[in-house]
């Protein structure tokens, strides 16, 4: 064996993670994503979420074992230092998921940065990032069922430092602008056709991102599509 083969030899084996594999991830996937995880004593992914420096919280993913964190941490992934596209997500499992699922839309996710906020993002996590990436794309990957749509119109509104409140009621969702305005502006949706284009198209805001969701309705996220296709 050459020089070269062997080097080869070497990288793949050092980016080979038992679990992904199992899900079908490819290798080069899981390069892209192994310097931003570690195991734990039972073999289990982690996945920590800083803040300042400071380890917040940890997502934890196991055959039988998930955890998600809750924190105002966050967790990157990919290219911190001039990405073009930053993806935002509730989990990193979900973010290995997409782009095993999404590779060749992307050519690849070159000069793209993976961040997962955990299970309740904050207009604090979304003003750091727009202050850190101002002249990048914003794509949210959030689950494909109201709270996920909810959090495509806030992390659109966190982004131009505006926001709104979200509340539903038997079929109806009502959105109303958090201003100091004694009539602010409110719009009603139902919940069928709720959606982060509905939100936009309807109240009138301009769209600054851009939304994924899986092709199949049935799957409420992308990991889920891959651990189902799986037999998980």
């Amino acid at each position: 064996m050459n020089t070269m083969s062997k080097i080869h030899e070497d990288e793949a084996d050092s980016t080979f993670i038992p679990l992904l594999s199992v899900l079908g991830v490819g290798l080069a996937v899981q390069r892209l994503f192994f310097n931003s995880l570690h195991f734990d004593h039972a073999g289990r992914l982690v996945f920590n979420y800083y803040a300042n420096d400071d380890l917040k919280d940890s997502e934890l993913f196991g055959f039988k074992t998930v955890k998600l964190a809750c924190t105002n941490g966050l967790w990157y992934a990919g290219d911190q230092h001039k990405p073009t596209n930053v993806f935002l997500f509730f989990s990193a499992m979900e973010a290995i998921a997409f782009a095993h699922l999404n590779s060749s839309k992307f050519n690849g996710f070159g000069r793209c940065l993976f961040v997962a906020l955990g299970v309740r993002p904050s207009k604090q996590q979304i003003a750091l990032l727009r202050k850190q990436y101002r002249e990048c794309k914003f794509h949210t990957v959030f689950s494909n069922d109201l709270i996920g749509k909810v959090y495509d119109c806030k992390a659109s509104l966190w982004l131009t430092n505006k926001d709104c409140s979200f509340t539903l009621a038997g079929d109806i969702v009502t959105v109303t602008a958090v201003t100091d305005s004694e009539s602010p502006k409110s719009v009603s949706i139902g919940r069928s056709q709720f959606s982060y284009f509905s939100f936009h198209r309807q109240f009138g805001k301009r769209s600054n991102i851009k939304t994924h969701k899986p092709n199949d309705k049935n799957h409420l996220s992308f990991l889920g599509y891959l651990a189902q296709n799986k037999g998980f």
